[in-house]
């Protein structure tokens, strides 16, 4: 349901971008004075969590959760600095949450009633990548006139820090005593991180362009003494997201 409202706004941006690009084809291509040198953008999408791990294993067979429910809404930003045409050093940022109430699959209270939690699941990259890209994003017609090409295809990878919170809170089963009380879980960290990217670039105006891409991203962490005895938590995930950018 999550990626369903996802999908349905990123396609709402697209439905919303479309009469600007209408514009910018039909009043040309046009012109900058020089080649830019920077491209600075914002981006909206979803990232998915491959959940791999046992912390999620035992949240899908106690609570009434799936994998999907980890994954959440994107945002994010970035800046690229162009070291030749066909290839940008780029720093980004972006942030992704998921919050998911929930219950025991297989117990009720005493009173017959759902033992409910909350679950929060939240990672937060900062990434430098490489891109290449597979064509020259535009050409120069004189020393004072670039011209954008409309489409530019590129892959990419690279590395970064995350930080990480992983959360549940509510009502719990001591499995001892079978006792309900009211607690809350935690872990978080920084974990280090390596991604591969790829994606389409389309020029809107010769100074803005519009971006889609996705990208795979593998992460690891301990979990804090909450979890003692638990394997790594799996940070790991795909991301796919459309931006708008500015070139300078």
């Amino acid at each position: 349901m999550k990626l369903r409202r996802t999908l349905l706004a990123l396609a709402s941006l697209g439905v919303a971008m479309a009469p600007a690009m209408a514009s910018a084809q039909s009043n040309g291509d046009g012109f900058l004075f020089r080649a830019p040198k920077v491209q600075i953008g914002v981006r909206l999408g979803y990232a998915g969590a491959a959940a791999q791990s046992a912390v999620f294993d035992d949240a899908q067979n106690f609570f009434t959760l799936d994998r999907s429910d980890f994954g959440g809404g994107l945002f994010g930003a970035e800046i690229a600095v162009r070291v030749s045409e066909r290839m940008d050093v780029a720093l980004a940022f972006s942030n992704s949450s998921s919050r998911v109430l929930s219950e025991y699959r297989d117990w009720v209270g005493e009173d017959d009633l759902p033992i409910q939690q909350e679950t929060t699941f939240t990672r937060q990259p900062f990434t430098a990548s490489m891109k290449y890209y597979f064509a020259d994003r535009g050409r120069s017609v004189s020393r004072f006139a670039w011209i954008p090409n409309r489409f530019a295809p590129y892959l990419g990878a690279g590395v970064g820090l995350m930080r990480y919170e992983f959360a549940q809170e509510g009502e719990f089963v001591d499995f001892v005593d079978y006792a309900i009380f009211p607690s809350r879980f935690e872990s978080d960290g920084t974990a280090g991180t390596a991604h591969l990217l790829g994606g389409i670039e389309t020029s809107i105006t010769p100074r803005m362009v519009m971006n889609l891409e996705g990208r795979y991203e593998w992460a690891s962490h301990d979990m804090g003494v909450d979890w003692q005895g638990y394997d790594p938590i799996d940070l790991s995930g795909f991301q796919v997201s459309v931006g708008l950018g500015v070139r300078f």
